[in-house]
């Protein structure tokens, strides 16, 4: 059956299951809510740590002015009191509550209600009880913790609260303004000041602006804190992608599709040198040994080929049973690289002669190695139920009739005259035969280690 190649991009396909599925909603669901109580914490913390300073500042500027001329400052650091004793509670309040098995969503808009309460209070107090109109609002201390109230609640990352925070500071101040008796223009001696020029500072057209810079400050950090939000989900698609990538193909290759290699993407014809190893007598080994040993075994003995691989930089495309496919040359192709799968093929024949000399296994280990080179089609294959990363071709087959025929000639290794007269080390190898392989016509000029090694 021919495999079902399309002209679709495999990436998407290989991780269209994912996209049929919450799993990338839930991760930044997941990530969200963790960020939402650790952010909490933290705007916790820094309430305290405002409610701090303004009661340091509270005791300091009484320092100051006493210093210089006593000052009546009684309203003055009354609301500065409260607002001191008001972020210390909220402080530790939402402190006391930001964790994991305590927190709930609406205590974020709790707090961001209580906090715009506690400025807006404090705010009308400061003008109303001086008998100011409403123009004297921007001049009072606490109006300038709004701009900070919206730069800490971009810390929670959620829009919806965020905008509510505007929209309830905006019309706020415009409420206390208005219930002030906010005045189009000042005469002398009604702004915060009895000079004119410092009236004129306080008119209704200057306020709209410093309105109209607060909302547009929130605003941005409302843009922000969308566009953070898209980046994470985007991040979060991207490594569910390359985690499914990862799944299905070899790690060699993963990255190289995820990056877009469109020719691996939809398959490509190249020259590759093939290798295949398998143990051989695993049957008879598997019948008298626990099945737990028995997946121990096969453990070790993948992780002995994946070393001697990786040394030789090739990669396992597949392990198949038993045995596995390496591949060397894909996906670039290099001048070395029949001379890097038969050193790795020697290789690997000593590593596991050492692991006999160990005496750690009930049963000698002994392999078959087939080695051969030529055109492959190397790329992804399948469908949407199961995808993978493979080589089709003759020189497939090939290989693998070799590695077969390793019992036949009782040799570790056969290797294609193709693959040794590619090679730089032809002198290590002598041929053996010359005759078709199972299943096919053509024959196959076959070589073996010139230094025989009997199994």
């Amino acid at each position: 059956m021919r495999p079902n190649l399309r002209e679709e991009d495999p990436l998407q396909e290989i991780t269209s299951f994912a996209a049929h599925r919450p799993l990338e909603t839930d991760l930044v669901a997941s990530l969200m809510r963790r960020h939402e109580v650790a952010a909490e914490r933290l705007i916790g913390w820094l309430r305290v740590i405002s409610g701090l300073c303004i009661f340091l500042t509270v005791i300091v500027a009484d320092g100051i002015m006493d210093g210089f001329a006593p000052t009546p400052t009684g309203l003055f650091e009354r609301n500065a009191w409260i607002a001191s004793i008001g972020f210390l509670v909220l402080g530790a309040a939402s402190i006391l509550l930001a964790a994991p098995q305590r927190w709930r969503h609406a205590y974020a808009y709790l707090f961001m209600t209580l906090d715009v309460g506690l400025v807006l209070g404090i705010a009308y107090a400061a003008v109303g009880e001086r008998g100011l109109p409403g123009n004297a609002l921007p001049s009072t201390p606490i109006a300038w913790a709004a701009p900070l109230l919206l730069a800490v609640g971009a810390l929670r990352y959620d829009v919806k609260v965020q905008l509510c925070s505007i929209a309830l500071l905006t019309l706020g101040f415009v409420a206390i303004a208005v219930g002030l008796n906010h005045e189009l223009m000042l005469g002398p001696g009604q702004g915060p000041g009895n000079d004119p020029a410092w009236s004129r500072l306080f008119t209704m057209p200057v306020n709209v602006m410093r309105l109209s810079l607060l909302v547009l400050a929130g605003s941005a950090t409302a843009f922000g804190i969308v566009r953070s939000r898209r980046m994470l989900a985007s991040a979060v698609r991207d490594a569910v992608g390359r985690a499914s990538l990862s799944r299905f193909l070899p790690a060699e290759i993963a990255p190289r599709i995820a990056e877009g290699d469109a020719a691996l993407r939809r398959g490509r014809r190249q020259r590759a040198v093939i290798v295949f190893v398998d143990i051989r007598d695993s049957t008879s080994m598997a019948e008298g040994m626990d099945p737990e040993r028995l997946s121990l075994f096969f453990t070790a003995f993948r992780a002995r080929i994946l070393g001697s691989v990786r040394r030789h930089h090739g990669f396992v495309d597949k392990f198949i049973g038993d045995g596995a496919l390496i591949l060397f040359g894909v996906p670039e192709e290099g001048s070395d690289d029949a001379n890097r799968a038969l050193a790795f093929a020697q290789d690997l024949v000593g590593i596991v002669e050492a692991w006999n000399a160990t005496k750690e296994l009930p049963h000698t280990v002994r392999i078959g190695i087939g080695i051969h080179v030529g055109e492959v089609f190397c790329g992804i294959v399948g469908d949407e139920e199961r995808m993978e990363f493979t080589v089709l071709g003759d020189a497939v087959n090939v290989a693998s009739r070799l590695e077969q025929a390793t019992k036949h000639y009782r040799e570790t290794i056969l290797a294609s005259g193709a693959v040794v007269e590619g090679s730089s080390g032809r002198t290590a190898w002598r041929e053996i035969g010359r005759e078709p392989l199972a299943g096919r016509r053509e024959p196959v000029v076959i070589f073996a280690p010139a230094l025989r090694d009997v199994v």
